[in-house]
């Protein structure tokens, strides 16, 4: 396993594109979990978080992971875009305001 790290962000498209620049994913704790137990006997993934976005996975994978929240990925012209499903739009963030995970 790489480097992990934990950050707070109410935004979820800010979190995605934080988790995207560092090739990492990015995972939504559970309701009452503060923090994943890393030293569980159980994969820490699978009672304490859900995957909400894989910069190693293709856009089928995260569409259908990102389909709860109304949100898409699909192939743009340079990059992979992330879409609104109500209104078809591109959803973008500011690069320069992305959070590094500490």
């Amino acid at each position: 396993m790489g480097d992990s790290g934990y950050f707070s962000e109410n935004d979820l498209i800010k979190a995605i594109y934080t988790a995207w620049n560092i090739e990492a994913e990015l995972y939504l704790l559970n309701d009452g979990v503060k923090k994943i137990d890393w030293h569980s006997k159980e994969s820490p993934f699978t009672k304490q978080s859900k995957i909400i976005f894989s910069s190693y996975d293709d856009n089928e994978f995260n569409s259908d992971v990102l389909k709860e929240f109304g949100y898409k990925m699909e192939d743009g012209k340079e990059e992979r875009n992330i879409i609104d499903i109500n209104t078809g739009k591109i959803v973008k963030y500011e690069w320069s305001e992305v959070k590094q995970l500490v």
